[in-house]
């Protein structure tokens, strides 16, 4: 296994770990949750599809000088399945980001990580996989986890929680989960950057239901600040757009076929350490030893999880690969 496709998935990772800190930055110069949202949207759909377009131009020609058919022809039902699964990833940024309004990141990311047992209780429910011994173990041990890197424990009173808030950092680690188990099953015979276009189409359709962007925009063109809130809204749009849009999807369907899901999943992770230690360095939060533990549990139980026993095999049995549903 190449070096390379492993540091692929940890960049990845971290680049979806950056983005609470970049949109709690956003927050701090004023822009709302709508701006954030729309510009990563928006930003990240031109980006995407300026590279299609690119990857288009580039196929190879025939002798005739047209271009070669190749599997980037989307049926459509694999479209429209990759639009929904889309808008499952445009609902994660709008209820994640929504915790992080008021949430510390590095506990905003703790609730998106709860991910890991919604999508095994997922599995159960819609394709019937037993949920086994080993599961409920590690189930359990996320939620210790969870509870220790809350700051519940440790920081006397200092974190300030809601009720909404707790709701939402879990609605996000709901439509991860979702988006996680509809990416692993749709569209996986199309090229990285045809999947992802689709992808983020959902992504803009949603956000434009969420957040209709024609009245603000008539608003800033009577009252001629247009141009002036782009300029600002451009750095950290950009931000958002590759790092949550454009880097980890490519990243990651390049890359993760070639490491396999459970390794993938197991250095994915890095996401929720990089998104707390981002949260210390550059938002100054506070991190106590116990929300250190906490991470560090989440963190051994998603490794525990993916790593298979090995099977026992009685004498002169044939060995036979496990599935990916195996634990």
């Amino acid at each position: 296994m190449a070096i390379r496709n492993i540091f692929l998935v940890l960049l990845g990772g971290c680049s979806f770990g950056i983005l609470s800190t970049f949109v709690k930055l956003a927050y701090g110069y004023g822009f709302s949750l709508a701006d954030v949202t729309s510009a990563q949207a928006y930003f990240g759909a031109v980006l995407l599809w300026m590279l299609l377009m690119i990857y288009r131009l580039c196929r190879p020609k025939s002798r005739q000088g047209h271009a070669v058919a190749s599997k980037d022809t989307t049926p459509t039902s694999t479209a429209l399945r990759l639009i929904l699964t889309g808008m499952a990833s445009g609902c994660i940024s709008i209820s994640y980001y929504k915790c992080v309004e008021v949430m510390p990141a590095s506990i905003a990311i703790i609730l998106l990580m709860q991910y890991t047992w919604i999508s095994i209780v997922l599995e159960r429910l819609l394709f019937k996989i037993s949920i086994t011994p080993r599961k409920w173990l590690f189930v359990s041990i996320v939620l210790v986890g969870t509870i220790l890197g809350s700051g519940l424990i440790g920081n006397n009173g200092h974190i300030q929680f809601s009720i909404a808030s707790i709701g939402f950092g879990l609605m996000a680690g709901f439509f991860y989960a979702v988006f996680v188990l509809a990416s692993g099953y749709v569209g996986n015979a199309l090229p990285a950057i045809v999947k992802s276009s689709w992808i983020i189409l959902g992504v803009v359709l949603i956000i434009m239901a969420v957040f209709p962007p024609f009245a603000k925009i008539r608003e800033l063109i009577d009252t001629r600040t247009l141009s002036i809130y782009l300029m600002d809204l451009l750095p950290i749009g950009l931000l958002l757009a590759f790092f949550g849009m454009v880097l980890p999807p490519l990243l990651f369907a390049y890359a993760i076929p070639k490491v396999g899901v459970a390794l993938s999943s197991i250095l994915g992770s890095v996401e929720l350490p990089t998104a707390a230690l981002c949260a210390y360095l550059i938002l100054n939060e506070p991190i106590s030893v116990w929300q250190l533990l906490g991470i560090l549990i989440i963190l051994c139980a998603i490794i525990l999880i993916h790593i298979r026993p090995e099977p026992k095999y009685k004498t002169g049995e044939i060995r036979r690969k496990a599935t990916p549903t195996q634990f």
